[in-house]
C-alpha cells in the first residue's frame, strides 16, 4: 500500500509492504503485519466504490490510504433438471447444513502470527477446476449463494498438498454441503 490509491477488483485479495511496527486498520479490524512488514487483506466479493486503509507507522500519524474497487462480472451458471429437494433441502438437512457451515465460519475468525499467506501458493493438487471463487450457479431458475473457494476435481485418494505454510484448524470428511473439508 502506498501513498497512491491502489486498484484492485471486488473479490480481491490485497497485499501490500509496510513497516513492519506500523498498525493497520481495515473494516474497522487491526490487520497483522509480518516482522517484516507484508500485510494481507481481502476485499469482498460485492464491495463497490473504494474502501480506505490506515496506517501508522513508528514515525508518522495516520495515513488514510484509498483502494479504488473496479467491478467484476461474475459468471453465472444455469442449471435445470436437479432434483427439488437438493435445490431447497428438507428442515433436517438444511439445519445440518447451518450447523456444520458455522461450524466452519467459526474456525476462520483464527487469527495469528503464521506468515504462511505471504508465501508464494502452489496448487495443492493438480486437476480439473469444478468451482470458481465468486461463480453462482442458479438451480432450477433459483439463485444460491456464490462460490466462496476454488474446487479441484481429483480421483478419491488423490494426494493433496497445503498449497503454503499453515495449521489443519478443522478437518471434516463428510460435510453435507461442500463434503471434504479442510481448513489450513
Amino acid at each position: 500500500i502506498g501513498n497512491t490509491n491502489t486498484v484492485s477488483a471486488d473479490g480481491a485479495m490485497v497485499m501490500g509492504n509496510t513497516h513492519p511496527a506500523a498498525v493497520v486498520e481495515y473494516a474497522g479490524r487491526t490487520r497483522r503485519v509480518t516482522p517484516y512488514g507484508t500485510l494481507v487483506f481481502g476485499i469482498g466479493r460485492d464491495a463497490t466504490g473504494d474502501v480506505g486503509v490506515r496506517i501508522k507507522q513508528p514515525a508518522t500519524g495516520w495515513i488514510e490510504h484509498r483502494v479504488a474497487i473496479t467491478p467484476r462480472d461474475w459468471p453465472v451458471e444455469q442449471i435445470n433438471g436437479v432434483p427439488p429437494a437438493t435445490v431447497n433441502p428438507p428442515k433436517a438437512i438444511a439445519e445440518r447444513i447451518e450447523r456444520e457451515q458455522a461450524r466452519v465460519v467459526a474456525v476462520r475468525t483464527r487469527d495469528d502470527a503464521r506468515t504462511g499467506f505471504a508465501q508464494a501458493f502452489t496448487w495443492p493438487v493438480q486437476g480439473r477446476i469444478s468451482g470458481r471463487f465468486g461463480n453462482q450457479r442458479v438451480y432450477n431458475g433459483t439463485p444460491k449463494s456464490p462460490h466462496s473457494g476454488m474446487d479441484i476435481a481429483v480421483a478419491t485418494g488423490t494426494p493433496v498438498k497445503a498449497p503454503a505454510d499453515g495449521v489443519i484448524t478443522f478437518a471434516d470428511p463428510g460435510l453435507y454441503l461442500t463434503g471434504g473439508t479442510v481448513v489450513l
